[in-house]
């Protein structure tokens, strides 16, 4: 992203405001945190007085890297809320002062200050709740987000938390936004599976350890290689291929919850047999097409035959790894697993074009 985030918003920002309940409520009303009777114009929020935590920040030089979500969600390290709400006031500054995206958390650049504040002073982490103040750091974020939140606000008559946090990433009504907010999910659902794959290794000997970290790797490696297969066009192509990942993702992890309870894939034994043969012919059928495509069908963010060519080397690489880690930890499975790993790329294959 070389754009500054005012630049990026306005490139991407819709028009689109859905408005809740009556405008011409008056700005007094703020001061109320009934959600019902919140005014739905940004305006209304502006005046709202910031805490004093907000006078002892100075303006950063460059975008902060302490990712305020991180600490705010417990990402990589332990939730600490007074730690994400101060490093959320200083992205909040580098934000005001468009100071361009630090490539070391690009996250925390729309996800971070004003949103991450929002979020926090809506629900009350490490604070008292507050949701006239969080609706001035949510219509700060994005005015249409802010809005469009309104109307579930109302819905939920001062119980914020009977269904857990409140998430104004749930309503980002930018595509820059939804971009940037689908990161920040996908972040925490990989956060989750680490501590379900960490769980494991207590039961598994040194040699399973191993191996089980080598496949993870090589996972790793193909989800961020099938990028490269997911259609890059279109502004709202983060979200699709973040989308793509996720699926891989979770086929992984719910492989790995099977296969711990002994639940191996139902195939037949032609199934088994012929799985490397099919998934050969496709991908050589893919690969053609996408060798014989014409100038009108190719565009910049086309998935192209060297695209595929590599994610595949890099399947390879993660199948093996699959096969190694099952002969040490599924060793009754390991035909149907491998069958399995190449009938899901096949299925994949057939999506490509």
């Amino acid at each position: 992203m070389f754009c500054t985030r005012r630049l990026c918003t306005q490139l991407f920002k819709f028009t689109t405001v859905i408005l809740v309940g009556n405008c011409s409520l008056a700005t007094a009303a703020v001061g109320q945190t009934t959600p019902g009777k919140l005014p739905t114009d940004c305006s209304a929020y502006a005046s709202i007085s910031l805490p004093s935590d907000a006078d002892s920040v100075t303006v950063p030089k460059t975008f902060p890297a302490c990712a305020s979500y991180r600490s705010y969600r417990g990402i990589g390290r332990p939730v600490n809320y007074p730690e994400a709400r101060a490093c959320a006031w200083q992205e909040r500054l580098a934000q005001k002062a468009d100071l361009r995206q630090n490539q070391e958390e690009p996250t925390s650049w729309v996800v971070g200050g004003s949103l991450m504040l929002a979020d926090i002073y809506f629900n009350g982490t490490g604070v008292k709740p507050n949701i006239p103040l969080a609706m001035h750091f949510a219509c700060e974020a994005e005015e249409g987000m802010a809005t469009l939140a309104l109307s579930d606000i109302a819905k939920l008559n001062g119980s914020s938390r009977a269904q857990g946090p409140f998430e104004f990433c749930n309503y980002a009504a930018s595509t820059i936004t939804m971009n940037f907010c689908s990161g920040y999910a996908s972040e925490i659902e990989d956060d989750r599976r680490g501590r379900y794959y960490d769980s494991l290794k207590s039961s598994m000997t040194t040699e399973q350890q191993t191996a089980f970290e080598k496949l993870l790797a090589a996972q790793n490696a193909y989800v961020n290689a099938h990028a490269s297969e997911v259609d890059q066009g279109g502004t709202i192509r983060g979200i699709r291929t973040i989308g793509s990942q996720s699926i891989l993702k979770d086929l992984f992890r719910t492989e790995v919850v099977h296969f711990e309870r002994k639940r191996w894939p139902v195939l037949s034994d032609n199934q088994i047999t012929t799985a490397d043969a099919l998934l050969q012919r496709q991908y050589e059928k893919t690969l053609q097409q996408l060798r014989t495509r014409t100038n009108e069908d190719s565009y910049d963010g086309a998935v192209t035959a060297d695209h595929l060519s590599g994610v595949e080397e890099t399947w390879e690489t993660y199948r093996d790894a699959w096969v190694a880690f099952a002969r040490l930890r599924y060793p009754a499975g390991v035909a149907v697993i491998r069958a399995e790993i190449t009938l899901r790329r096949y299925r994949l294959l057939k999506t490509i074009y």
